[in-house]
């Protein structure tokens, strides 16, 4: 079930996905504008999930910043996806289980982080 967050209440529901999802395997994805042809494509794939943050600034709007890292590596290498102009928010759910974030910006693109099966003997 996809459900659309309200905007004052993105910053403590993003908070509360980021304590249940730390270190789930992800997969990124952004959508083009409906109107454009080819727009869509993947970020990555199979990087654990750290953590999101929303950020507000008066004259740029809100903007959310989705953290990745690298499994078991030794040095931690990271990845920042960020989405600025955010106007809207949606979790999808599962069985009670968070499955996605969708993320829509002022100019109609979709960044979508879906969690990946967990992998037996791999945190």
């Amino acid at each position: 079930m996809r459900k659309n967050i309200e905007p004052l209440s993105w910053q403590a529901t993003l908070s509360d996905f980021s304590k249940r999802n730390k270190m789930r395997p992800t997969r990124l994805e952004v959508l083009g504008r409906p109107r454009e042809v080819e727009s869509d494509y993947w970020l990555e794939a199979g990087l654990l999930f750290t953590g999101v943050a929303l950020e507000t600034d008066a004259k740029r709007g809100a903007s959310v910043e989705i953290m990745l890292q690298v499994p078991a590596a030794p040095t931690r290498d990271h990845m920042t996806h960020t989405v600025t102009g955010v106007k809207r928010v949606a979790l999808e759910t599962v069985n009670g289980r968070d499955e996605a974030l969708e993320i829509e910006d002022k100019e109609e693109a979709v960044t979508i982080m879906r969690f990946e099966p967990q992998v037996p003997g791999k945190t």
